[in-house]
């Protein structure tokens, strides 16, 4: 396979040397074919370059990130974020899929990001630009939700999957995996441990109520405070809560109903 061709952009000299040094040192499969210092530059070299990944800088002066990738009714290239940015940003990346490493930049995180970089080319061009499509869109609508988001991708062994948040029943703790639980009875089988998607996932409307356990409120039907407490969800699933979380669930359950009436 050829070398994936990479531009590297932060405003921060700093920033874009150190992350130039790793990729050289540690990633065989990447060739750094520039550094841009802005979202102005980095479109010029984008058109110059071509290059199949752009590592990119979030909060940058005149455009940020995002406004540099506003710029692209197609995009052509995949995109890893470096960022030191807010909770909320870090959540609607996290829940359209696209890569993301924090600064300081950990090696194990972007060995990982490459990894799936490399994945996703062995799928073929077609499969990369559907993906391409639908992680944009959806980091675009996430970003301007304020933190209620209504879809998220959910990546499988082969590929991915897009759903309604509001559609998630409830989440089960696979080892390194998790089953997303549907409505209409279907589930699915996710990368990712269930403590991630707990991150992704609204806060408000989610509930962790077991170590292996994170349900979606809108779909719970029913309490039963029998050996220590479980939830009925809408399908009939009979969950166990866990006693030291007995609590938080029920001060979580009376918000959310609040939270609803006041909405109404």
């Amino acid at each position: 396979m050829e070398l994936l061709r990479a531009l590297v952009v932060d405003d921060e000299k700093k920033g874009r040397e150190n992350l130039r040094t790793l990729l050289r040192d540690h990633c065989p499969e990447l060739q750094v074919v520039g550094s841009a210092d802005s979202a102005a530059t980095a479109r010029t070299l984008v058109e110059q370059l071509a290059p199949d990944v752009v590592f990119l800088d979030i909060n940058m002066p005149k455009q940020s990130g995002f406004d540099f990738l506003d710029c692209f009714s197609e995009r052509p290239f995949d995109v890893v974020f470096v960022t030191a940015y807010s909770q909320h940003a870090v959540k609607a990346i996290k829940a359209s899929a696209v890569d993301y490493i924090l600064k300081p930049i950990d090696l194990m995180d972007l060995r990982r990001a490459i990894e799936k970089l490399v994945d996703l080319r062995r799928q073929g061009q077609a499969a990369q630009e559907h993906y391409r499509h639908d992680q944009m869109q959806i980091l675009m609508e996430n970003l301007r939700s304020g933190g209620s988001f209504h879809r998220v991708i959910l990546h499988r062994a082969r590929g991915f999957r897009i759903v309604q948040v509001k559609d998630i029943l409830y989440l089960k703790a696979d080892s390194n995996y998790t089953t997303v639980h549907l409505a209409g009875g279907e589930s699915l089988i996710v990368t990712g441990t269930l403590k991630e998607y707990e991150e992704i996932l609204p806060h408000d409307s989610f509930c962790r109520i077991h170590k292996s356990s994170l349900i979606n409120l809108l779909h719970i039907s029913e309490f039963d405070s029998h050996h220590g407490g479980s939830a009925i969800m809408s399908d009939g699933s009979k969950l166990p809560i866990s006693t030291r979380r007995v609590k938080d669930f029920l001060q979580h359950v009376k918000e959310f109903v609040a939270n609803a009436n006041t909405a109404l």
